[in-house]
């Protein structure tokens, strides 16, 4: 199968046993250096301001809630953490709003959860989701504005990774993994959220011990917030390479690559979610990975919103590919791309809907998913055809290498920039004049 899609897809881990968990003693001194850090953090975001209060808010219930959490056996960690997350939406969004999304998630868990036949569970979740969708649209129904978001960033893609994955378990859904992982804290601030996936979720519960993995997750939350830092900065230095002060193709220049790296806020915001829920033993991998070293277009897609890919890797390009097999290995990978970009730009689209409002179906929308997808495979018709991968010892592949990653993301940046921009219009009289 090609790499281009499907690379980097968590394998299954493996589940530690029950009596492997209860073996993670508390170590006083272990926990004592890790409250440190955290507490270090703390100081961190307070100084810099970071995010917002709310954010603050958040992180000294994910850290208060480590603290707690790490001295209890196991047996009640996931009852603590669940109580924790319906508890902490009252102190991180208005109380209407908190009842509302645990009504809505009750009655998703009683459909999800009834005897009936899987398609019409299916039916009647479409069914909530569609009055919802109404009620976001036309603003009919007396619920806060504020709840729409909310609702669309915890259920609009998880829900289509969970009703896949119980579908094929052998097992009824329990009702502590539907809160679990739907109402996770870091996701009443983040209504930007990585589309983690439900069975690495489950199975990256405490499969390690929790110090390194706590520790893994202190790392990443810094990480983050030196993304966050950084994003300050380049926001910064946007608004002041603009003409007349420099030249237009300077401008232009300089507005493309800055406005790409403005990413870095997404990135580090899922460094942090990721980092935060490390520290209540979820072992879950990096949402992104060293993208701006991209070689080529399927590179970046492999390493840019990790847990995106693996997404469609899994709802879309799989099935795909194996019903169309058959027909041709290169033919079913071909047919599979297409159908993950198609797929994804409507995705896209339905989520800026939930967050929001309305849909988002531009024409600079869609120049930019036909374009990255026309890209793509090109790369899967290169690598099913070549023969053998070229050797990287020596000066000349790795200069061969450096020059493909600058034109990767050249070529990349341009396409950032188009999609960044409401109109082609509006983009086009950037690239004449350097203004936004």
């Amino acid at each position: 199968m090609s790499r281009s899609l499907t690379a980097s897809i968590p394998s299954p881990q493996v589940q530690v046993s029950e009596s492997g968990r209860k073996g993670d003693k508390p170590d006083l001194g272990r926990f004592a250096v890790l409250a440190v850090q955290l507490g270090l953090l703390l100081l961190l975001f307070r100084v810099y301001a970071l995010e917002s209060e709310r954010f603050l808010t958040l992180s000294c219930l994910i850290f208060g809630g480590f603290a707690v959490s790490y001295w209890l056996p196991f047996r009640f960690k996931k009852a603590f953490l669940i109580v924790l997350s319906l508890a902490g939406a009252y102190f991180l969004l208005d109380a209407k709003v908190a009842s509302l999304l645990i009504g809505a998630g009750a009655i998703l868990f009683a459909i999800v959860r009834s005897g009936l036949d899987f398609r019409w569970r299916v039916a009647a979740i479409i069914a909530v989701g569609t009055a919802c969708a109404y009620g976001r649209a036309t603003d009919r129904f007396p619920i806060p504005d504020r709840f729409w978001a909310v609702f669309g960033a915890i259920f609009m893609f998880r829900m289509i990774i969970y009703l896949y994955d119980i579908k094929r378990s052998p097992e009824p859904p329990r009702l502590d993994d539907f809160l679990g992982y739907f109402f996770l804290l870091p996701n009443y601030y983040f209504l930007l959220f990585p589309v983690i996936d439900f069975q690495t979720f489950r199975k990256s519960y405490f499969q390690r011990n929790i110090h390194p993995v706590a520790q893994q997750g202190i790392w990443w939350i810094l990480r983050g917030t030196i993304q966050l830092l950084f994003y300050r900065l380049v926001y910064q230095l946007e608004g002041m390479v603009v003409p007349p002060r420099v030249a237009v193709s300077t401008a232009v220049v300089s507005r493309i690559i800055l406005g790409f790296l403005l990413y870095v806020q997404i990135s580090g915001q899922f460094h942090i979610i990721v980092g935060m829920l490390h520290l209540v033993g979820f072992d879950l991998p990096e949402t992104n990975r060293k993208y701006l070293l991209s070689h080529s277009f399927s590179d970046l897609w492999r390493r840019i919103n990790i847990y995106w890919k693996d997404f469609m890797v899994k709802i879309c390009y799989l099935p795909v590919y194996f019903k169309m097999r058959r027909g041709g290995e290169l033919r079913a990978q071909l047919a599979a791309t297409l159908m993950v970009f198609l797929t994804t730009w409507v995705l896209h689209s339905y989520q800026f809907f939930w967050l929001q409002g309305n849909f988002r179906m531009t024409a600079n929308d869609t120049l930019f998913w036909a374009i990255l997808g026309v890209l793509v495979l090109g790369n899967v018709l290169i690598e099913a055809k070549r023969k053998k991968r070229l050797s990287k010892t020596g000066w000349a592949p790795r200069a061969q290498e450096a020059v493909q990653i600058i034109a990767t993301m050249s070529v990349f940046m341009v396409l950032w920039s188009l999609w960044s921009f409401n109109t082609l219009a509006e983009w086009i009289n950037f690239l004449k004049t350097g203004n936004l």
